[in-house]
């Protein structure tokens, strides 16, 4: 009986200051980890171009329990507003079509963290994050100056300067994160706080497929070209009986995966790339206890 209540008291006690909450976030986040994302090809070389899809602005709406004073655990769902990340420059080089290619991410994420009140005001917390939907989204553009061919190869428009313009949207595999934070919280009232924090999130998301969202091909002269046309026409370009030279038909390859309906990564001779998701940036939101 003693230990029966001793147990209860144990419980009672480090429940006293139980307390449900939930917060309401937006803040912005900056690159962190950052990783290469692509090429940029000039005449005075190629270059490296780095970055990560975790920056951008970003909303939360979190939900807690204390189980006492110091001590809670948190669930949270947000959204990702991505920056644009250059991810591809081809310009000014007379063997290769031109190419301006911008992605961002678009992502609703999670996340389960404990929380520790250092003191009043200063609290801290870490957890796991993961992606529960989203995507990558790639916009770009291709002027390149050339014939349309059947599947015989046989030119059925000549030569011509042709720009291109698509929306190809990037899919990951399940990812699996660190997030933390230190923040600051002001009482407002016996219910309602302020609080801004230092948020750090560490997560890459491996590539799985991509899918055509948009794509649009119009020539100098006004006719406008299929996507079919445009894929065997680069596909034959590519092909090892082309006579084009290895770095113009490693572009239009490159180039025409991004075109079709869907393409799945890591096969054909491609890899799965870790897209870098991970960033550092503050939060400011309203947190109200029940």
């Amino acid at each position: 009986m003693k230990r029966i209540l001793l147990i209860l008291t144990m419980i009672f006690t480090a429940n006293a200051g139980a307390q449900y909450y939930v917060s309401f976030s937006g803040g912005y986040s900056f690159e962190a980890h950052e990783k290469v994302l692509g090429r940029n090809i000039s005449p005075e070389g190629i270059t490296d171009l780095e970055g990560s899809y975790g920056a951008g602005a970003n909303t939360q709406i979190r939900g807690g329990y204390y189980f006492n004073d110091k001590i809670a655990i948190e669930l949270s769902v947000g959204h990702l507003f991505g920056q644009d990340q250059q991810v591809r420059k081809v310009e000014n080089v007379p063997t290769l079509p031109e190419v301006d290619l911008v992605a961002r991410g678009r992502v609703f994420g999670a996340s389960i963290s404990g929380v520790y009140n250092i003191t009043n005001n200063f609290y801290a917390r870490a957890g796991l994050l993961t992606k529960l939907r989203g995507k990558t989204e790639a916009n770009g553009s291709v002027n390149i100056a050339i014939p349309v061919l059947d599947q015989t190869g046989t030119v059925v428009k000549a030569p011509a300067p042709t720009s291109i313009d698509f929306t190809t949207n990037f899919r990951g595999e399940f990812p699996l994160g660190f997030v933390g934070a230190i923040g600051y919280k002001f009482k407002i009232s016996e219910h309602l706080s302020l609080f801004t924090e230092l948020e750090y999130i560490n997560i890459n998301v491996t590539r799985n497929k991509s899918q055509l969202a948009k794509f649009n091909a119009v020539r100098i002269d006004g006719d406008v070209v299929t996507r079919d046309e445009i894929l065997t026409t680069f596909n034959l370009l590519a092909s090892p009986s082309s006579t084009l030279a290895d770095a113009s038909k490693e572009s239009l390859k490159q180039l025409s995966f991004l075109f079709r309906d869907e393409f799945i990564w890591g096969t054909e001779g491609t890899e799965k790339p870790d897209s870098p998701n991970s960033s550092i940036g503050f939060n400011f939101g309203l947190m109200y206890k029940f």
